[in-house]
């Protein structure tokens, strides 16, 4: 039995959000969320019923909206996701813009991005598409080398599709492996002049962890939100496998894009001035005021 949009979305006002509602008619459909809004007597075939029952079922259980209709969107680009990754969120695209607006280091020779937790590629996939379509003045953007590493064979498979679906699959390296470790070998067969590294690690402490959201908590992996000492045990291992980097010999500069909780800023400078004592550090502030990019730089 077929159901006009109007009909369909009047029956299931209020169990979901209207905007959820919509997405996942639209996406049913397979039409523009513009679509269900302007046409209202478009006749849902059955199938499609059916279909749309199911996806609501589980989006009253509280999973992610993205993964139940498998993308969403990242600095204006579309990427798969599902439960082996995070969803994309839309602070994490200040790393993007920090990396891309960083025209003295991408204008370097020898330059190296490398994403440390890729998870679906969205941050390197976005910076690769970016710097490739030339409308940043890099002039050396040709010449940039890309390293994604996750330690999820999973999470990899997810970052190969989409770096596939927006043509730069043959730009960017993917590793398997604890943090920075996959690179150590790669290092040896290269010339590394310049090193960026971006990372958004696992950075909820237990106490933020628990009192996350239950579509957060319950769906999306525990291993790429949770960090134990306050968050931040991901980081301190990051920042001793560079520091490892500089002791064998490697030559600086190396440029390192971080997302941090706002709460773990003054943490996370000891931390760094710890282990690296004459590094430079920046942090920058997201839209809602709160602090959310940690920029080191050591040269």
């Amino acid at each position: 039995m077929t159901m006009t949009i109007a009909k369909f979305t009047k029956k299931y006002k209020g169990k979901i959000d209207q905007l959820d509602l919509e997405i996942l008619i639209a996406h049913s459909l397979g039409k523009t969320r513009e679509f269900v809004l302007t046409y209202e007597d478009y006749e849902i075939p059955t199938l499609q019923i059916k279909n749309l029952k199911f996806k609501i079922s589980r989006r009253v259980k509280g999973e992610p909206i993205a993964y139940i209709i498998g993308h969403k969107e990242f600095y204006g680009l579309d990427f798969i996701v599902n439960a082996n990754t995070l969803v994309p969120r839309p602070e994490t695209e200040m790393l993007v813009d920090s990396i891309i607006n960083n025209q003295k280091t991408i204008n370097n020779q020898d330059v190296r991005i490398i994403d440390v937790g890729t998870g679906s590629g969205n941050i390197i996939i976005s910076i690769a598409k970016i710097l490739e379509r030339g409308t940043w003045n890099v002039e050396r953007a040709d010449e940039i080398k890309y390293f994604a590493i996750d330690i999820s064979a999973e999470a990899l498979k997810v970052a190969k599709k989409n770096a596939r679906l927006h043509g730069v699959e043959k730009k960017i390296k993917f590793l398997q492996g604890n943090l920075l470790l996959p690179f150590f070998v790669e290092l040896k067969k290269l010339k590394a002049k310049n090193l960026i590294i971006v990372a958004n690690l696992p950075y909820l402490s237990k106490e933020i962890y628990q009192s996350a959201p239950a579509d957060v908590k319950n769906f999306e992996p525990k291993t790429a939100l949770y960090s134990s000492e306050n968050g931040l045990a991901h980081y301190r291992k990051l920042f001793e496998q560079i520091n490892y980097l500089l002791i064998t010999g490697y030559q600086l500069p190396i440029n390192i894009f971080l997302e941090i909780s706002p709460e773990q800023k003054t943490l996370i400078t000891k931390m760094i001035k710890n282990i690296f004592p004459s590094a430079k550090i920046e942090f920058k502030k997201d839209l809602a005021g709160k602090w959310r990019v940690c920029a080191i730089e050591i040269k």
